[in-house]
């Protein structure tokens, strides 16, 4: 069975990353789910961006540091050469996953206090429902704060890059492995399946690579590249 493909900040050959754009044109494509990176705002809105910063005519301004207003106009430096591409508001980006039917897989940055993170799964739940949606994040605190907080009705994808380490706490809050596939090897895998949990791989964008990760049994791939054509 194919690994189910998750497009990675969108579908960004055209537009910038985590931009409305390149989530609707996510949304046109037969992918499973759209990836999004998410940061609070100065005055506590949720925004669709990778980074801690912006980088607007060349300056760098931090997130944390202003208001949604102040943002929302600002022209993200790209190399897509995509024109008036601005900040994507995370509330357009669950309506394009929404219309679109695609799952949205929510990455969230950093470690946001508790109460945020309920208010975040709270607000998710009243416009999509929790059951349509799976978080991710590299921090463990968070990712166990979302445990805690909703329980088994909360998909969650712990990420790992090279601190296996933390392989033990993903499989104790019973989240499915969301790990770079340079790390990712078949004992690791076999580990979270006989404990009827999932993993996804990071980031797929070479055949060669895909094929390997489909002949080892994953369940997801994110990728900049494939769909479920693939």
């Amino acid at each position: 069975m194919k690994p189910l493909a998750i497009a990675h900040r969108g579908y960004h050959e055209k537009y910038f990353e985590n931009t409305k754009e390149a989530f609707i044109e996510a949304g046109k494509m037969d992918f499973y789910g759209i990836e999004t990176d998410i940061h609070l705002t100065k005055d506590l809105v949720w925004i669709a961006h990778h980074n801690d910063d912006i980088i607007s005519g060349g300056k760098n301004y931090f997130i944390k540091d202003l208001t949604y207003e102040q943002i929302k106009d600002m022209k993200l430096d790209n190399e897509q050469g995509h024109d008036n591409a601005t900040v994507c508001l995370f509330d357009d980006y669950l309506d394009i996953c929404k219309q679109s039917g695609k799952r949205p897989i929510i990455e969230i940055k950093n470690s946001p206090k508790w109460k945020y993170l309920k208010k975040l799964g709270k607000h998710v739940d009243e416009i999509i429902g929790l059951d349509n949606v799976t978080f991710i994040g590299f921090y463990p605190w968070p990712m166990g704060k979302l445990r805690l907080s909703f329980k088994k009705r909360i998909h969650l994808q712990h990420l790992i890059e090279e601190h296996t380490e933390l392989l033990g706490y993903a499989r104790l809050f019973k989240m499915d492995l969301d790990i770079s596939y340079k790390v990712l090897t078949e004992k690791i895998l076999n580990k979270f399946h006989k404990k009827h949990l999932k993993v996804n791989v990071w980031t797929i964008d070479e055949e060669e690579i895909l094929r390997k990760m489909e002949d080892m049994g994953v369940d997801y791939i994110t990728t900049n590249t494939f769909d479920q054509n693939q």
